[in-house]
């Protein structure tokens, strides 16, 4: 299977654009808001990884929190990016920029090192999401937080069922490893959430919260909205990301999981 890696940034322009749509920055700032309140009051000295963190929009939210972070991509012209966006910030200092893969981990840093860990539309684009996840959580320190969002096969069959109106399609999404990327048109993975959450518990990872993400939103027009209809739509959508029933059919996953055991999963 032909995964969609880092060349898809090539064009990281693309995608900087798409995250400034209603749509990405609904799917950025809901999981940023749904993590937020599993972060500490004191983080000095803490230390955070944002591992394929793009643009780095998360990576100066933390910095502004007080995190030292590390914004690890894959892609040049993703880094490229994301050092043009937080230079005029407040932050700067506080973030060093990696250029590696992340199934590098392990070379590139100790063990029980990091305080937390974002991991975000990421594992659709991994070979083999299990060992990124034991990865992870080997640089966790005990009781570190680590977010990850992923695409929900649920979401992406209801979509194809609505929006495209290609059945045949939708139907197969119920057991495809993989759909079609929108933006660049190349296989990803998707998962469900049970998948999720043994992938955390097998590396050794307490699961501690669970929402959807984008429940309604790509099936209503969203072009034009002003401020106060972006705002409505962000407290609807968080308030039934937070339910199960909703959260189900959502285009994505976030788990939110703390490493509380002595040691990680075989």
């Amino acid at each position: 299977m032909r995964m969609l890696d880092a060349s898809r940034f090539q064009n990281a322009d693309k995608y900087a654009d798409y995250l400034k749509t209603p749509s990405g920055r609904l799917r950025s700032e809901l999981a940023w808001e749904n993590l937020r309140r599993f972060l500490p009051s004191n983080t000095s000295k803490r230390r955070a990884l944002d591992i394929g963190g793009g643009t780095g929009l998360a990576s100066v939210q933390l910095a502004q929190m007080g995190y030292e972070v590390v914004l690890l991509d894959s892609s040049e012209e993703m880094l490229r990016i994301a050092r043009e966006q937080v230079a005029p910030s407040d932050v700067p200092t506080r973030i060093s920029f990696c250029h590696h893969d992340a199934s590098r981990l392990s070379e590139l840093f100790a063990a029980e090192s990091l305080d937390f860990v974002i991991c975000h539309n990421l594992l659709e684009f991994s070979d083999n999401p299990s060992a990124m996840v034991r990865g992870i959580a080997n640089v966790l320190r005990k009781d570190a937080v680590l977010s990850v969002l992923v695409r929900n096969r649920a979401g992406e069959v209801l979509k194809n069922a609505i929006k495209s109106r290609d059945w045949k399609i939708a139907v197969a999404n119920l057991t495809a490893e993989t759909v079609v990327d929108s933006l660049y048109q190349e296989p990803v993975r998707v998962f469900t959430l049970s998948e999720v959450r043994a992938l955390l518990i097998r590396a050794g990872l307490e699961v501690v919260a669970e929402h959807g993400v984008r429940v309604f939103c790509d099936y209503v027009d969203l072009e034009n909205l002003t401020d106060a209809a972006f705002s409505t739509i962000f407290e609807a959508e968080s308030a039934l990301g937070m339910r199960p029933e909703f959260a189900a059919i959502a285009r994505y996953i976030q788990v939110i999981a703390r490493r509380s055991g002595e040691g990680n999963g075989a």
